[in-house]
């Protein structure tokens, strides 16, 4: 069951100091930890019936204003850059670490899909159309192969040099483990 308007606002207001502090570890600019708070806020109420009860609010919180301040360092104005495992080391005082590895996780699968998706893109239809009916559809490398005119070891060929091209897409895509 979803809390009351006014437990929300309650929790809000409790938690507010430790939020914006938690902003403000990883924001320089005041203007820009106002501006994170504050959609942190409107998206804390849109989700406001997806806070377990009985569960920190803060932590809970603190990961949607996470969320927005990767989007602000990531946003080309920002001007100062630190690598993103400084600002994973400085969200976890707040989060502690498993909710922050959760996070983390849960973002680089986001970040993956999205390249696979464009890489995807780049791929001819007749080669998407084969990786579709093998990973989504579940048929073999000798079913497929049948359909083209190749045997199955043929098929794994060729899924093998899309495999590589996918890879090699995606790493030019996904940002290094340093940044």
């Amino acid at each position: 069951m979803p809390i009351s308007r006014e437990q929300f606002i309650t929790l809000l207001t409790n938690s507010h100091k430790r939020i914006y502090n938690f902003i403000g570890s990883m924001v320089v600019d005041r203007n820009d930890a106002d501006d994170i708070m504050q959609e942190t806020s409107l998206a804390l109420w849109k989700h406001a019936d997806e806070f377990q009860e009985g569960t920190d609010f803060g932590a809970w919180a603190c990961s949607f204003a996470y969320y927005r301040v990767i989007k602000l360092r990531r946003a080309k104005h920002y001007r100062l850059k630190l690598a993103d495992r400084v600002v994973a080391r400085l969200a976890s005082d707040a989060l502690g670490e498993t909710q922050l590895d959760r996070m983390l996780a849960a973002e680089q699968f986001e970040l993956r899909r999205r390249a696979l998706v464009e890489c995807l893109q780049a791929v001819p239809d007749r080669n998407r159309g084969l990786l579709l009916d093998y990973y989504a559809n579940g048929r073999s490398l000798a079913d497929i192969g049948l359909g083209i005119g190749r045997n199955a070891n043929a098929v794994a060929q060729l899924f093998h040099r899309l495999r590589s091209l996918l890879r090699d897409c995606m790493a030019k895509r996904l940002p290094s483990p340093s940044a």
